[in-house]
């Protein structure tokens, strides 16, 4: 039966409905995921370069917190702080902006922005607050960089700055450091932006900035001098004094300028190296463009002789005096002392200057002439000497000889004070004379002697007068005499002086007056 019922039933057909659409719960995790793809995109997009820093100590650095500024716009984020791998110093790696990677040039600055107190000032005190951040400066080189050093100190003036950058070459700093101001006619130029020593030389090189303003006036012949302090020289012309301005006082400071009497040369452009004079006065130093080495030999004392001072052919110098040292000469039997001064013969003639043949010939027949060396003061008041180069009159024949390689030029008398004051005496009696017999001083000479002969006459016939045999004397005599009869009637009585001198009495009967 079973059988009969499923035989006779009509087949099953399967039952197809439709699926289900996506749920709408769908759509926020999609939303989601999309927007997480976006901002990893857009996250991905801004990064730009890793790079990394090198400092001596982190302090103030602290990792995915300090920033990475330039010109106070966020550039980039400190990444990771870990130790150098000699233990010498710290470096930090920084994840900068896609922006900044145009600012990462191989010149560019990196340094920590803190607070600061120096020469030059109080800088940074925003990061008191705000705590302190890494500054970045652009350099102005095409090339890249990925790699620096920072720099422990902010620089002075930012690259971008325009102006003058030069160096300065010096063999001690004094009280010149980074910050140290630059005046030109007390004006405020520019200023020390770095030092550095060079030791191969021994030198010290400062690198300086001057302001647009007055880089013109820094020509290829300008010099730059310290001005820190109170300079005072003393030397054969006498007292020097300088002082520069109350911050270079304080702070040191240089000043610059062209010489008195000197064509500026052109203009000098960046990297531009000078010397940095210790004072104006080395600015003025004697230059000579072909100089010959003599030796002189004084065989009195040189007290008073210095190393630098001038040589001078009657008022003009020509040289300088090198060096005073019995090392030159040390077996003279005259013990005489060795001088060694450069002369420049051209200062006082024509001669060429590519060779020194035409120099020294002229020196030799000089000599030959009387040319002759002394000691000199170029100063009463310090005592400096100076070695004074003239003709001597009647002077013996003498030549140029030549002693431990060096050419000797004949030499007088050193200085002697008692000759220079025979020689004012004779000089002065000199110029009395140019005056003759006839002459206005002369007569007027004359007339004040003959006065004073009359008036020596007289106070002898005066004299004369109060002599025991003059006319004074006797009255003198006579009246003392009265004086002291005088006296002694007051003594015997006193009312003499009211009843007069007693005298005899008249006899009687006799009329009185």
């Amino acid at each position: 039966m079973t059988e009969e019922i499923s035989s006779s039933a009509a087949p099953l057909k399967p039952l197809v409905k439709a699926g289900r659409r996506l749920s709408p719960i769908w759509i926020i995790p999609l939303i989601a995921a999309f927007l997480g793809l976006w901002l990893g995109w857009e996250y991905n997009a801004k990064l730009g370069e890793t790079i990394t820093v090198s400092f001596e100590t982190a302090e103030g650095i602290t990792e995915n917190k300090t920033l990475v500024m330039c010109r106070s716009v966020k550039v980039g984020t400190v990444e990771k702080v870990q130790l150098a791998e000699d233990l010498k110093g710290v470096e930090v790696t920084m994840q900068m902006t896609r922006e900044a990677t145009r600012l990462l040039t191989d010149d560019a600055q990196i340094w920590v922005v803190r607070a600061r107190y120096g020469f030059s000032g109080i800088s940074g005190l925003s990061t008191l607050a705000s705590g302190s951040y890494i500054e970045l400066e652009p350099g102005l080189l095409p090339e890249s960089r990925r790699e620096f050093v920072g720099l422990e100190q902010p620089p002075e003036t930012p690259k971008g700055i325009l102006g003058l950058r030069i160096k300065f070459h010096t063999d001690e700093a004094r009280n010149i450091s980074p910050g140290s101001p630059i005046f030109y006619k007390g004006l405020n130029a520019g200023k020390i932006e770095t030092s550095t020593i060079l030791a191969e030389k021994g030198e010290i090189e400062f690198g300086a900035f001057i302001s647009l303003e007055f880089a013109p006036f820094v020509r290829e012949n300008t010099k730059f001098w310290n001005a820190s302090g109170i300079d005072v020289q003393i030397g054969a012309d006498g007292f020097e004094l300088h002082a520069g301005t109350l911050e270079s006082l304080l702070l040191g400071g240089i000043n610059f300028g062209l010489p008195e009497g000197i064509t500026a040369e052109p203009a000098v452009e960046d990297g531009a190296t000078f010397e940095l004079y210790d004072n104006l006065a080395d600015t003025k130093r004697f230059v000579m463009s072909n100089s010959l080495p003599y030796l002189l030999l004084f065989s009195g004392s040189v007290r008073g002789l210095k190393e630098g001072a001038p040589v001078e052919f009657r008022g003009v110098r020509i040289g300088t005096v090198n060096r005073i040292s019995f090392s030159y000469y040390p077996n003279d039997p005259a013990h005489r002392v060795p001088v060694l001064v450069q002369i420049d013969p051209g200062l006082i003639t024509s001669l060429l200057t590519e060779s020194t043949e035409l120099a020294e010939k002229f020196v030799k027949d000089a000599v030959q002439k009387g040319l002759r060396a002394s000691l000199k003061i170029g100063s009463y008041i310090t005592g400096q000497l100076y070695v004074d180069l003239d003709f001597q009159k009647d002077a013996p024949t003498e030549h140029v000889t030549e002693i431990a390689n060096y050419r000797v030029i004949p030499t007088r008398d050193s200085f002697n004070p008692v000759e220079l004051i025979e020689e004012t005496v004779k000089n002065f009696n000199k110029t009395l004379g140019d005056y003759g017999e006839d002459g206005p001083f002369r007569q007027q000479l004359l007339e004040t002697k003959r006065q004073l002969d009359d008036t020596m006459i007289s106070i002898r016939k005066t004299l004369g007068d109060y002599g025991e045999d003059g006319p004074v004397y006797q009255k003198l005599t006579e009246t003392l005499s009265s004086i002291r009869s005088l006296a002694s009637a007051i003594e015997r009585k006193p009312n003499s002086l009211i009843f007069g001198k007693p005298g005899v009495a008249p006899p009687k009967g006799t009329p009185q007056p």
